[in-house]
């Protein structure tokens, strides 16, 4: 049974990351605006759909990497941790551009951009390296986390499609790029010294 704390540190730690703007975020937005949610689906199945096997692949390497090596668990933790306050820097110089979309995505389209997509990569590893514990879970907890990060991908990915053409140009404002960064930045510090001293 998962503890309230060890939800709510999970969805801290992982939705600035995934909420915030990034590649796979701006094309939602672009296309939701021109496009809708109808023509957007497509786009937006093929990405979440391509995660689940992204996700799982970093999930068993990690099992198999503390399995073998049992000591890696504290490097790997600490690792996790020094790159959550690397993100939070590139959170505080964050810029983001809303390129023109010309025409609807397709699912391929979206299983290439999710493929190409390094900053979802990033998710699923910091993921594993803070909430996955072998002992305790095993490959049911490999896959319950994976399937926990498909539903707030899902989610925050549809709203970025549903928020469209508004998401899109407040995310381009400098004003606004600058208080989302500090916000973002600001949560993933706070986060990385939770996680250090947890």
């Amino acid at each position: 049974m998962l503890e309230i704390e060890t939800i709510v540190l999970w969805l801290v730690t992982l939705l600035p990351i995934v909420a915030s703007p990034g590649p796979a975020n701006i094309l939602y937005a672009a296309s939701g605006s021109s496009f809708g949610v109808r023509g957007t689906v497509p786009f937006w199945l093929a990405t979440n759909f391509t995660s689940i096997f992204q996700t799982l692949a970093v999930g068993f390497g990690l099992d198999f990497l503390l399995t073998t090596y049992p000591q890696s668990v504290h490097v790997i933790k600490h690792v996790g941790i020094l790159f959550l306050l690397y993100l939070a820097v590139k959170f505080f110089k964050m810029s983001n551009r809303l390129e023109d979309a010309f025409k609807p995505l397709t699912f391929r389209d979206g299983v290439i951009v999710e493929i190409l997509n390094a900053k979802y990569l990033l998710v699923p590893t910091i993921m594993f390296s803070q909430f996955y514990t072998p002992v305790s879970g095993g490959y049911g907890q490999i896959f319950l986390l994976t399937f926990a990060l498909v539903l707030l991908t899902l989610i925050t990915s549809m709203m970025w499609i549903v928020g469209g053409k508004s998401l899109a140009l407040l995310v381009a404002k400098k004003d606004s790029q600058r208080a989302q960064g500090l916000f973002f930045g600001s949560l993933l510090c706070v986060t990385a010294v939770w996680l250090f001293y947890s």
